[in-house]
């Protein structure tokens, strides 16, 4: 990795790298009983609305209201998840020195994340690590999500970034893999420290 072009720019995913997106737990705190959670749960974070209000390409009320059709009976509950949804992201603890390292190290630094513009306004408070990125794409700015093509070629084009120079870091594995068709190096993220060791296994750096 990174032998015959040195790799100079690290591209990281936001949910589950650099903040927890823990909607279970956050389900949890409402004592819900299980018929009722696992019925606001299908009608909001797993549905297929969820995932498209990722491009945030409706207003917001919208999403709610699709959120609420799918459950209509628990319109109570599903209105005050989804108004309180800010509290399932928490910042990591090492999130914003692990982001540091690599700026230390002088290495060029981008995010691209698949977020809602709703969920941003709600959050964008608990990412510190914002203030050392040369650059930023959320999936709400541009309509598009990964693992879909086009945003990363968004991202690439903006920032005028080397694929072949670069190193994406995310949960996800469909997410990698459209990057590494797009010539850009990729490791998947697992834990802080499992992730520190296959960099330093990578040689990106040797004393970080």
């Amino acid at each position: 990795m990174g032998k015959d072009r040195p790799i100079d720019t690290i591209i990281f995913d936001v949910g589950n790298v650099l903040v927890r997106f823990e909607w279970k737990k956050y389900l949890d705190v409402f004592g819900f009983t299980p018929e009722v959670r696992e019925a606001v749960a299908a009608a909001t974070f797993l549905s297929p609305q969820w995932d498209e209000m990722d491009k945030s390409l409706l207003p917001d009320r919208e999403y709610l209201g699709a959120f609420i059709q799918n459950a209509p009976q628990y319109r109570r509950e599903i209105r005050m998840v989804y108004e309180n949804c800010g509290d399932c992201i928490h910042t990591y603890d090492y999130a914003v020195s692990f982001v540091k390292k690599f700026r230390e190290k002088g290495f060029h630094l981008y995010i691209l994340s698949n977020y809602s513009r709703y969920l941003f306004h709600k959050t964008e408070h608990k990412m510190p690590f914002r203030a050392y990125m040369d650059g930023e794409i959320f999936s709400f700015q541009t309509g598009q999500i990964k693992p879909d093509p086009e945003i990363y070629q968004f991202l690439l084009g903006r920032y005028n970034i080397d694929p072949r120079r670069a190193l994406f870091l995310d949960d996800r594995p469909e997410n990698l893999d459209t990057a590494s068709q797009m010539h850009i190096h990729t490791l998947q993220f697992t834990s802080y420290a499992e992730t520190m060791e296959k960099l330093h296994a990578a040689g990106i750096f040797q004393d970080v």
